[in-house]
């Protein structure tokens, strides 16, 4: 019996939705942006959506922000038990994490289905943060293709249109109206995996932020990060996991790009940033997205750690060259 949360608005079940969009028996990912007007609407066809799964004997993988998730317990009611909660700041604060939790979370949970809501875009959210997320998913089309895994992720339609338009190209099912229909911008073709508004160049650092070109000794990098994060009030630990990062992205100009390569540094109010150029290029779209295995001889391991220790992590890479920029936000985050 459901909890005293939000009653039940006149929206599909998720069992009863018919055609190949979203048949409960079909195999493979199904992924679905449900664009809701309002947190009821929202909270409602999560519930829902949870309580299907629950009853199909799937796993339930609930991921969004803490301050939602309160409302959502108490809409599911006797059913929390079978839900795994998963918060955003430990789980999908940096969006190129969350193809490894999900593919973790399926691995724990063989021979059974998993349904996860993906709630991880808000209006609020930094746009830089947005578009990353809509990378991630992208991606995730590309990781999880096959999978009997099936996600639902809000996006509020208040969002700015381009961002909705890019939802809509990024999800092979939409829900705009409280329906679910094949998205008409929707291209299954992985030679077009990441839309060009998601790999769009980054922003210009700024004047004053401070730039060293490397080419084989790295004490000085290893200093100018130490400074630079100690000057931030970057805490001991946080620093710690920069200066890890920073070595990672480092080493692989080193080990692959097979030329010198540039750090650049800057601090803002809210975070510190650390972005490194080289003039390799990463074929691997998925690269770091997934934490490789112990057998693993082509490497993959470095971007990977990156992903786990930074807050923000932006790839953007061509025949030209790579660069990976980081953000480390100055206060820890909850």
């Amino acid at each position: 019996m459901r909890g005293s949360g939000t009653p039940r608005a006149k929206l599909p079940t998720w069992l009863e939705v018919t055609g190949e969009v979203a048949e409960p028996e079909s195999s493979g990912l199904w992924h679905a942006a449900l664009f809701h007007r309002d947190t009821a609407e929202f909270e409602t066809q999560a519930c829902l959506f949870a309580e299907d799964a629950v009853r199909a004997g799937a796993a339930v993988l609930i991921i969004g922000p803490a301050s939602g998730r309160d409302r959502l317990r108490r809409g599911l009611g006797g059913l929390n038990d079978h839900v795994t909660w998963a918060d955003v700041p430990e789980t999908g604060a940096n969006p190129g994490r969350l193809i490894s939790a999900i593919s973790r979370f399926a691995r724990e949970h063989p021979g059974r289905a998993t349904w996860c809501v993906q709630h991880i875009a808000w209006p609020s959210r930094p746009a830089e943060e947005m578009w990353e997320v809509l990378r991630h998913e992208a991606l995730l089309n590309m990781a999880l293709a096959g999978a009997p895994v099936r996600m639902l992720c809000p996006y509020d339609i208040h969002l700015p249109q381009e961002l909705i338009s890019c939802a809509e190209a990024t999800h092979p099912v939409i829900c705009p109206h409280g329906r679910f229909q094949p998205s008409p911008r929707y291209d299954d073709d992985f030679l077009r995996l990441v839309p060009a508004e998601c790999d769009r160049p980054l922003t210009s650092p700024p004047t004053g932020a401070r730039v060293l070109t490397y080419a084989d000794d790295l004490s000085a990098i290893r200093h100018l990060v130490s400074l630079q994060a100690s000057a931030a009030g970057l805490s001991p630990s946080r620093a710690g996991d920069l200066l890890i990062a920073v070595g990672e992205l480092v080493a692989n100009t080193l080990a692959h790009a097979g030329g010198p390569g540039t750090l650049t540094m800057w601090t803002t109010d809210a975070e510190i940033i650390c972005q490194v150029s080289d003039p390799g290029h990463i074929t691997d779209p998925l690269a770091g997205r997934l934490r490789p295995g112990p057998a693993a001889d082509h490497g993959g391991r470095g971007l990977w750690l990156v992903h786990q220790l930074c807050d923000l992590v932006q790839v953007r890479t061509s025949k030209g060259g790579t660069t990976v920029r980081v953000h480390m936000r100055l206060a820890e985050s909850g």
